[in-house]
């Protein structure tokens, strides 16, 4: 007598409903025919012989191999990735955040230094026809804004 039984639309239904499980990674990464024959109890050949079961089986593998699904000790590692990433991030983005706050600060500075002399910042703060004037190079401008990174006293105003 045989060990397997016989197969039944409802099982192929079945077995091709866990498969596609398999293709999407819900059950991890390594299937075999044996993990089906052990779990529904129907023999390889006959599980191979069923074409619907068969095309799932082979289109589960293939999601497997291809790295489409990635295992769970895959996944942590890429998440604890993501984390240390997103931590450097904020870290970065708070940086840059003050780094803002310092420019806005020696700006708001400037303009009222200008303001002071009697210059109205829309006379300083115009567009340069590119075309018309030749711009100082990145260093020329970082030797002309130099003086400028001196602490600036206080006015005497509270």
């Amino acid at each position: 007598m045989s060990k397997f039984r016989h197969m039944s639309d409802g099982d192929i239904k079945l077995i091709v409903q866990e498969l596609d499980k398999w293709t999407l990674g819900e059950l991890g990464s390594k299937l075999t025919w044996k993990i089906l024959v052990d779990k529904f109890g129907f023999s390889r050949q006959s599980l191979q012989a069923k074409p619907e079961i068969k095309a799932a089986y082979d289109n589960a593998k293939h999601a497997l191999s291809g790295g489409l699904v990635k295992s769970k000790k895959q996944t942590e590692e890429e998440y604890k990735k993501l984390l240390v990433e997103l931590e450097r991030t904020k870290v970065e983005l708070d940086t840059y955040k003050e780094k803002e706050q310092l420019w806005f600060r020696r700006w708001q500075q400037i303009a009222y230094h200008i303001r002071q002399k009697g210059i109205e910042v829309s006379e300083v703060d115009k567009r340069v026809n590119e075309s018309d004037v030749d711009l100082p190079s990145k260093s020329e401008t970082a030797k002309i804004l130099r003086p400028f990174d001196k602490k600036i006293p206080p006015s005497g105003r509270v």
